[in-house]
């Protein structure tokens, strides 16, 4: 008796008896197969084959040319097998003939197999669902019809070693796990599950570095790609492993098997940090500062020249000045110190009496200056304080960030120091990482625009990381004042 045939779409079009291949004929004809096996057992009507092989180019004559091509796979797979119907041609084909189908169905037999604990059974199901690949399925076809059912195949083909890769990560076994998984990113780059897998296996097998460089990675690439974040699940293992609640893997039984249970998020544990610095530099003195202060600031900025008619304007200019060290701000506030003096002058050269009902020009010029001094620096004083800057708090939070990471550099790299792009409970000050941070956390940075943020990128693409932040000059990617103006910002961590 004659084998069943068998037909494969994950990878190239082929058809088998038994171990023999069948010879499908010309590219076209194995296209006009792939449609019918895209819908096996069903009716595919004449015009929707010519669509789907043809495209915007169809033959004059399409159905001629597809009866010519069905009556070639008649010859080849048998007449009985290939059929026309009212609804068009149909192929029928046997129960696990088709290795689509049967993938599929393996998967959800794994799936069974999980939730009923046997998570070994389920996964020895999986890796041995994927080996029915043998390439991109339909390889070699183009068009959108298989365009769409590529993507389609493709999808299943990444749950599939997503769910692999859980099993595996529910056993424990990490370290085996992040040669295959480093391979299935690149493979399945918007899969945002197997990069979320990638970093709980390196923070398992104590490459936390790592582990933060990988949603790094991902965060820059899908922002170039296509400008969004990386979804709640990345953004979720990001914030647990910063935060050391991240679980350990279960230790393995040398005597009984296993057992195994679907990868779940970890129970939190007490909040920690991912790093254990010395007790003079502990996470606590790296925590943001209070909103409620800035709006203190915002207030007294406002109400201190509002109140006093603008005597006391040059008040907040002083503390902003002494706050962020800045010689501008020291001019600034002295001109509205020797504004009022100036006022006071006008009315002292006033030749008129006192009591006269005329206002002179001395007078006018007087109350005017008056006017435009106390609504002025009520407003100045307010615009500054909203927009803050620097100041003496950051600087101190920003030397304290930099001896922590002289002590212990990967602690601090681990940590998101000189990262604002990373989802961080400390702050450094406003550290930019010159080795780390994307181009576009590089602009907040006095002295570097755009343009010098894209020549700092592709510099240590090509060169290699800083070592300090002179090596800017020394490359020649900076001027010397520019240096001089980013430098308090910048730290090169990751040597």
């Amino acid at each position: 008796m004659e084998p069943e045939a068998r037909f494969e779409i994950l990878g190239a079009v082929r058809a088998f008896r038994g171990a023999d291949p069948v010879d499908l004929g010309p590219a076209k004809q194995r296209a006009v197969l792939a449609v019918l096996l895209l819908s096996p057992g069903k009716a595919v009507p004449t015009q929707r084959i010519v669509d789907a092989v043809w495209g915007e180019e169809p033959p004059e004559n399409g159905a001629n040319v597809v009866q010519k091509y069905v009556a070639g796979l008649r010859r080849a797979l048998g007449r009985e097998r290939l059929t026309l119907t009212a609804g068009g041609y149909q192929l029928a084909i046997g129960d696990g003939a088709l290795d689509a189908e049967v993938f599929r169905a393996e998967l959800a037999r794994a799936g069974t197999e999980q939730r009923a604990g046997r998570a070994d059974r389920a996964a020895e199901i999986v890796r041995a669902a994927l080996e029915l690949w043998h390439g991109d399925a339909l390889d070699g076809l183009t068009g959108p019809v298989f365009e769409t059912a590529r993507a389609r195949l493709a999808d299943d083909r990444a749950s599939a070693w997503e769910l692999w890769a859980e099993i595996r990560l529910a056993h424990g076994d990490d370290a085996g796990l992040i040669g295959e998984l480093t391979r299935l990113t690149h493979e399945f780059p918007l899969r945002e599950g197997l990069r979320a897998q990638l970093m709980l296996a390196l923070h398992r097998a104590g490459r936390q570095a790592e582990a933060l460089a990988v949603f790094r990675d991902t965060r820059e690439y899908f922002l170039d790609e296509l400008g969004a974040e990386p979804g709640e699940r990345m953004q979720e293992v990001h914030r647990r492993i910063l935060r050391g609640e991240l679980e350990p893997p279960p230790p393995a039984d040398p005597v009984s098997p296993p057992s195994y249970t679907p990868l779940s998020p970890a129970p939190p544990l007490s909040p920690a940090p991912a790093f254990s610095p010395a007790p003079a530099f502990s996470p606590a003195s790296l925590q943001p500062r209070r909103g409620h202060a800035r709006w203190l600031e915002i207030a007294a900025a406002g109400a201190a020249p509002f109140l006093t008619c603008g005597v006391a304007s040059w008040v907040y200019f002083l503390y902003a000045a002494i706050q962020r060290g800045r010689w501008y701000h020291y001019a600034v506030a002295a001109l509205y110190f020797v504004a009022l003096p100036w006022i006071v002058l006008w009315f002292e050269i006033d030749p008129s009496p006192i009591d006269s009902e005329a206002t002179t020009a001395a007078e006018g010029v007087a109350v005017f200056s008056w006017l435009a001094l106390w609504l002025g620096s009520t407003v100045h004083g307010v615009l500054l304080a909203v927009h803050g800057g620097d100041n003496r708090a950051a600087r101190a939070r920003r030397d304290l960030a930099r001896r922590f990471a002289a002590i212990d550099p990967v602690a601090a790299l681990q940590a998101g120091i000189g990262r604002p792009d990373l989802l961080r409970y400390l702050d450094d000050g406003g550290l930019i990482d010159l080795n780390h941070a994307p181009p576009q956390e590089l602009t907040r940075v006095p002295g570097i625009g755009a343009a010098e943020a894209h020549r700092i990128a592709l510099d240590r693409h090509h060169h290699g990381p800083y070592r300090q932040p002179a090596d800017l000059v020394q490359r020649g990617v900076l001027t010397p004042r520019q240096l001089r103006r980013a430098e308090s910002w910048l730290i090169c961590l990751g040597l």
